[in-house]
């Protein structure tokens, strides 16, 4: 039997374009990416507007996490809808905007520390509306925080938060903290030692090399 001639990578695009039901699939895709991002939107417009009354006109809190600027006279409006109950997603975009060295943040240690310590984790609605479930990540971007905001008198509960695994793999992201300091603070490389035992930080932890 002859073999077919197999089809390049342009031709089975090409085949996939043509057909009705991958274009259909298409566009149902674009629809609720397009339905997503006005939900979005309407979610988000409480702290846009607030932002833009100190000059940041944004079309998402995201925009923070991108930028190079820095942003000291948002931050009090950033800690305050941290605590107000937003989606997962425009919740981890906060946090992640609040993982910057200001002596603000430093100073709402304990509130990004409640907020990490009751973020959910696992799968869930990441957008209000959505009609599948992702992972969930805003206790990742809490822990990004964290992770930059610690100082040596709030260490020690940072290590705790590590150690703790009902905190999952979010943990991964507090151990930059202790990566920064592993050379110049013998206790925290012994802490080290004892979280790489980890099964949930092991992989982190092994790729730092020697120790």
């Amino acid at each position: 039997m002859k073999r077919q001639p197999s089809m390049t990578a342009a031709e089975l695009a090409a085949r996939l374009q043509a057909s009705p039901v991958f274009a259909e699939r298409k566009q149902i895709q674009e629809q609720e990416r397009t339905d997503r991002l006005a939900r979005m939107r309407i979610e988000e417009e409480p702290i846009l507007k607030e932002l833009r009354g100190i000059g940041w006109d944004l079309k998402s809190v995201w925009d923070l996490v991108n930028t190079s600027e820095p942003y000291p006279e948002a931050i009090p409006i950033l800690l305050h809808h941290l605590q107000l109950p937003y989606s997962d997603l425009i919740k981890e975009g906060i946090a992640r905007s609040l993982a910057v060295p200001e002596q603000a943040v430093q100073e709402a240690w304990p509130i990004l520390l409640g907020e990490y310590r009751k973020a959910p984790t696992g799968m869930g609605m990441k957008v209000f509306g959505d009609a599948k479930e992702f992972r969930l990540a805003a206790k990742d971007g809490l822990a990004c925080a964290l992770a930059v905001t610690v100082t040596d008198e709030t260490l020690p509960e940072l290590v705790a938060l590590a150690k703790d695994r009902i905190h999952g793999e979010s943990r991964v992201l507090l151990l930059s903290a202790l990566k920064k300091r592993k050379n110049r603070n013998p206790v925290v490389r012994l802490l080290i030692d004892e979280l790489a035992k980890d099964p949930d930080l092991q992989k982190e932890i092994s790729s730092w090399g020697s120790r």
